[in-house]
């Protein structure tokens, strides 16, 4: 049992303690997407520590594809005979529940989404029918008649870049700086993965690891996409595109040119340049992946000792 309810602990404190150590690494390591890899790996790596911790507990002495039925033995004699659980079944079955709760509340926010998400498009569609346009092609951009410099882009089958009058009447480099920044947003998918993190965010409210997920990684795939605008655009023109939008509304499930975390965005942008050694890459990953057992052995070292 002192394994099993280490790896639980190793589990929790890697959960309430990561993102903390994931922000503020977004300083330090500079390469979006080694902290996004790193943000994914924790995200894996805390349940599956956790199930493992639960089906230990569940199952001591036989073997976790028997967990089940001896859940059920040990539950319905508890209420033959009105015996409480020992306390590793009760951590057991509350880790069971808490796992099942966060699977069927993850299962109806993508519904929700889902729908959504075809509500939002269709409305852009039907935005593009009124103005006599014909229906777009992947990474199409809708321009709709707008004075104020606006721009965000849609992900999904049918994804789209929709930007306003007011972005067209920009200089040609704050232009094609926008519309190089929303393409990187579609063609990287970024839109699929802030919403897999706000999904896992709605499952799990009350863990700080996926609470917290969805702004962090938000931030990331935003300066991932300002990277790569800043190496076909350069860096003054990017930064220039980010104060003329900067405030801007823009619908739900889009990704705005100029959305939250501007003064972030601003500031790393200050110097320039976009370059970072990527070993942090595989370094920071590995880390991540590591850290609910090595905290899991500590954990045991101490309860044995």
């Amino acid at each position: 049992m002192s394994a099993a309810l280490a790896l639980i602990i190793g589990a929790l404190v890697v959960a309430w303690l990561a993102p903390t150590l994931l922000e503020a690494a977004v300083d330090r390591v500079r390469d979006p997407i080694a902290v996004l890899l790193a943000w994914w790996v924790t995200l894996a790596a805390v349940p599956a520590t956790l199930a493992v911790g639960v089906a230990f507990l569940l199952t001591p002495d036989t073997g976790v594809e028997d967990w089940a039925r001896n859940l059920m033995h040990h539950c319905w004699f508890a209420l033959q005979h009105g015996r409480l659980p020992a306390a590793g079944e009760i951590v057991g079955i509350v880790g069971v529940a808490a796992l099942g709760a966060s699977i069927a509340r993850a299962l109806l926010t993508v519904r929700r989404r889902m729908r959504a998400q075809r509500e939002t498009q269709q409305a852009h569609l039907d935005l593009l029918t009124l103005l006599g346009g014909t229906a777009p092609t992947r990474e199409a951009v809708l321009r709709i008649p707008h004075p104020a410099p606006l721009a965000y882009s849609l992900g999904g089958r049918q994804a789209m870049i929709i930007v306003s009058d007011g972005v067209l009447q920009l200089p040609p480099q704050q232009r094609e700086a926008v519309l190089c920044h929303e393409r990187a947003h579609v063609n990287g998918r970024h839109h699929l993965i802030v919403a897999a993190a706000e999904v896992l965010a709605a499952a799990a409210p009350w863990v700080p690891l996926a609470r917290r997920s969805p702004r962090a990684i938000q931030l990331l795939v935003e300066l991932r996409a300002d990277d790569k605008t800043v190496r076909v655009c350069g860096a003054p023109a990017v930064r220039d595109a980010l104060i003329a939008l900067g405030g801007m509304p823009q619908p739900a499930h889009a990704l705005p040119m100029a959305g939250s975390n501007l003064a972030v965005r601003l500031g790393r942008l200050q110097d320039g340049g976009v370059h970072h050694p990527r070993m942090g890459r595989a370094v920071l990953p590995l880390m991540a992946a590591a850290a609910p057992a090595v905290v899991a052995a500590v954990v045991a070292v101490t309860i044995c000792v």
